[in-house]
């Protein structure tokens, strides 16, 4: 028994006792028998590279990369009475900040057309993917005091564990697929091979689990036809082999121009790690097609002119409006003058290219670095109207130039946004994702209601239409291109009833509470205890003999000290 309570005492520290910081917290020492704030991160880093399996690359220099990016996002978010980031804060941080270091769509965390501040939580993603006991930490952390920064970094770099795992998978059946065995090593131009195969069911998203010969032969042979910038892809995985090898000659890996499968892995990384910033350059692109066709300064293109291409032979821009419209892609603000949203076209899912059961890799936000560049300035969850219009009018985009005069009407709309919150302008809330939108046009989407729009891939939505296709027909595109409309659009108008998309219903990532009571913020000593003890059971049904040898081994926790509970 007295076993059992050590144990747990553990447990308690790395599912969060240290004043609310476990992992590492403050600066300060809290102390649990004789461990600092310091020992209880790494103790949970121990815990987690142990569950996670051998050949991880969970690392302190890691997550101090990953909470590099994460700073600026973590202080510009409100937090709870602890400092820390609830169920939905934690979600938008590990989304931005997947998007921000690998140009990664991690599935779970994007709100799909709904609101970010659901119940939904964050840790959902691992279920089935890690040890329920490390699933269990994060949540009883989330449910009782919410994640530090420190604590979101080591979920963020669990979930890239989870990515590693799927490219070593799938590397893995590539090996298979070109009659490798993993212990052979390969040259130049076999490794090529493999990467080929490896790019090819990434790219089309195939679960690799079960997956035959044959079946990836076809995808192969069929790859050009379905993804046409398949050669610029091949040039670009040669790039990166090169890159990797040129920088490990002296490596065990590369011994003799040979590469063993670890080396191979190294390169499949690489190219995860950076595929998503070198396939945005198609969607720039896209982006300046469709610029041509804008209603000058809208960021729109009139249905009339986006299916003018598709009729005149192009295999662009041919979405039904049905399609359009729930991408979120559709202003229908004047029912005569329909016309396409061109930065929620770009960033919809129909344009990711890639996919694997935990992220896409699609068009990145350009309203994104934006966006961060006003919470780094900011650095808190709000800022004053003056600072605001201050730091847009000297910000550039990719369209529009800096410094600039902001107009009256763009100054008004931030006047209504900023009386909804006592004179404030929250950074992360619908209303001002709306002003930044027509501050922005092309490149910040239009931040649509909440459960007003539902963007899936074309696959995902035939299958729920029950449909096989999600073009529009000849017929369709015809009436729009010969029915053209009257007047011209205007990106802002005094009479916003018409012209402007704009609503005064405001949703905030982090709905304001009022902070915790001592009754509500301090879980009883019983019912912590019953969930230690929940907890410690799992755990100890796999850990047992890996938890006492490391505690005999390290001298973590002497005997004499009993947990603290309470």
């Amino acid at each position: 028994m007295t076993k059992l309570f050590v144990v747990c005492g553990v447990l308690t520290a790395l599912a969060g006792v240290a004043n609310g910081n476990a992992f590492r917290g403050s600066s300060l020492h809290a102390n649990v028998g004789h461990m600092s704030v310091a020992a209880l991160r790494a103790a949970m880093l121990d815990e987690l590279m142990a569950a996670l399996g051998s050949g991880n690359s969970v690392t302190e220099k890691r997550l101090q990369s990953i909470e590099a990016a994460l700073s600026p996002i973590f202080k510009s978010l409100p937090k709870n009475a602890y400092g820390n980031l609830e169920h939905s804060a934690v979600r938008y941080a590990l989304h931005r900040v997947f998007v921000l270091r690998h140009g990664m769509y991690v599935k779970g965390l994007e709100p799909g057309g709904e609101a970010w501040n659901d119940t939904t939580s964050p840790t959902e993603i691992l279920d089935d993917k890690v040890p329920s006991f490390v699933q269990a930490m994060f949540e009883q952390r989330l449910n009782g005091k919410g994640l530090a920064i420190h604590e979101i970094a080591i979920l963020a770099a669990t979930l890239e564990h989870l990515i590693h795992d799927e490219a070593v998978e799938r590397l893995k059946v590539s090996y298979e697929a070109n009659s490798f065995s993993v212990e052979n090593r390969l040259n130049r131009e076999s490794a090529a091979q493999v990467i080929d195969t490896y790019m090819v069911l990434f790219l089309l998203g195939k679960n690799v689990t079960g997956i035959t010969r044959d079946e990836i032969m076809s995808a192969q042979a069929k790859i050009l036809r379905v993804y046409p910038a398949w050669p610029e892809s091949q040039k670009f995985s040669r790039e990166v082999q090169d890159s990797v090898i040129g920088n490990n000659t002296a490596g065990p890996e590369f011994v003799g121009g040979l590469l063993s499968f670890n080396a191979t892995t190294q390169i499949v990384e690489e190219i995860g790690e950076r595929y998503g910033r070198w396939q945005d350059s198609e969607c720039k692109d896209l982006k300046g097609v469709l610029l041509k066709m804008e209603d000058p300064g809208t960021g729109r293109v009139l249905l009339k002119n986006f299916y003018s291409n598709a009729l005149d032979g192009a295999w662009q821009f041919s979405e039904s409006v049905a399609y359009l419209k729930e991408l979120g892609a559709l202003d229908e603000t004047d029912p005569q003058r329909k016309s396409v949203i061109i930065p929620n076209y770009i960033n919809s899912p129909s344009n990711c290219l890639a996919s694997s059961s935990v992220y896409s890799v699609c068009c990145l936000h350009e309203c994104d670095v934006l966006l961060g560049h006003l919470e780094k300035e900011i650095g808190e969850p709000d800022g004053s109207l003056e600072r605001v219009l201050e730091l847009v009018s000297n910000l550039p985009s990719s369209t529009t130039q800096a410094p600039r005069s902001i107009s009256l009407e763009l100054k008004g709309l931030l006047e209504e946004v900023a009386s909804h919150h006592q004179g404030r302008v929250p950074l992360h809330g619908r209303l001002f994702g709306q002003w930044m939108h027509h501050a922005y046009p092309r490149e910040c989407p239009y931040p649509h209601k909440a459960g007003t729009t539902n963007p899936m891939t074309a696959d995902e939505w035939m299958d729920e239409k029950g449909i096989d296709a999600v073009v529009a027909s000849e017929a369709e595109m015809a009436h729009h291109v010969t029915d053209p409309p009257t007047g011209h659009m205007s990106g802002l108008s005094q009479d916003r009833g018409k012209s402007l998309m704009w609503s005064a219903e405001e949703e905030l990532i982090v709905s304001a509470t009022a902070p915790p009571g001592r009754s509500s913020s301090i879980l009883s000593c019983g019912t912590r205890l019953m969930a230690l003890l929940s907890l410690c059971v799992g755990v100890l049904r796999t850990l047992w003999p890996t938890i006492v040898s490391t505690l005999n081994r390290e001298n973590l926790l002497p005997m004499s000290h009993k947990a603290h509970y309470c």
